[in-house]
């Protein structure tokens, strides 16, 4: 939980639709944001307590100028139209070596529910949607992602979110340790910004992978 105190969140892929949610809602909470985006005209958000930084988290250099004086940093990171395919495991490997380095200890990285399984559980669409070349090549880079954020010495939490709709908020959600939430078939960008961000605040699922969905 939040400890109520002011922090300094980097949230990167802060261009995407969960991540702009995410700035929204920290400058919410009061806290002092770094969006990390590629285009800053992307973002459309203007705050004394927020800080645009283009870059790209492929490249290494890009996340090390965003991370001073940083108490947490959350990843939105996404692959748009496909592209970008190693865009997951290369910005948290950037990601967990410039935290290292600089001390830095909470990360909290959003990916996707299944990630790491067959798809043996999952509502039928998920598992259709798996199969799909693109798709496949995408799960594969978010399971690499997560084998490198487990294995760092951070303090990390990973969210595994299910199919995103651009619903409302409604705080209402389920959250289960695991690759999947049961029945559980779509979820709010914003109530997963909520998570997110609620992770990042304090030590709520501290080394812990969980998924979300309603």
């Amino acid at each position: 939980m939040s400890d109520g105190s002011v922090k300094r969140i980097l949230v990167l892929g802060a261009g995407g639709r969960t991540g702009r949610l995410v700035v929204e809602q920290a400058l919410g909470h009061g806290h002092r944001v770094t969006a990390f985006v590629r285009d800053p005209e992307s973002l459309g958000i203007s705050n004394d307590r927020l800080r645009v930084v283009s870059g790209d988290v492929t490249q290494a250099a890009d996340v090390q100028a965003a991370l001073p004086d940083q108490d947490a940093v959350i990843s939105a990171v996404g692959s748009a139209g496909g592209k970008d395919l190693h865009v997951y495991s290369d910005g948290v490997a950037n990601t967990i070596r410039g935290m290292t380095a600089r001390g830095l200890a909470r990360l909290v990285v959003l990916s996707a529910v299944g990630v790491g399984t067959d798809g043996a559980g999952l509502p039928f669409a998920q598992r259709a949607l798996r199969k799909l070349p693109a798709m496949r090549a995408i799960c594969e880079d978010m399971e690499r992602m997560e084998g490198d954020v487990m294995l760092s010495d951070l303090d990390w939490t990973i969210v595994r979110a299910s199919t995103l709709t651009d619903g409302p908020f409604t705080g209402v959600y389920r959250v289960v340790e695991g690759a999947f939430v049961p029945k559980g078939s779509q979820i709010s960008r914003a109530d997963v910004a909520a998570l997110l961000l609620k992770c990042a605040e304090g030590e709520l699922f501290l080394r812990r992978a969980v998924a979300v969905a309603y």
